[in-house]
């Protein structure tokens, strides 16, 4: 794997984790 990939697959998850935090939180509004 290239760099770039890893970079944007560390990213891909990164955002899936912040959204599923982000709905915990707001569920709990």
């Amino acid at each position: 794997m290239e760099m770039a990939d890893v970079v944007f697959v560390v990213l891909t998850i990164a955002i899936f984790v912040v959204l599923g935090y982000v709905v915990k939180v707001v569920e709990r509004l």
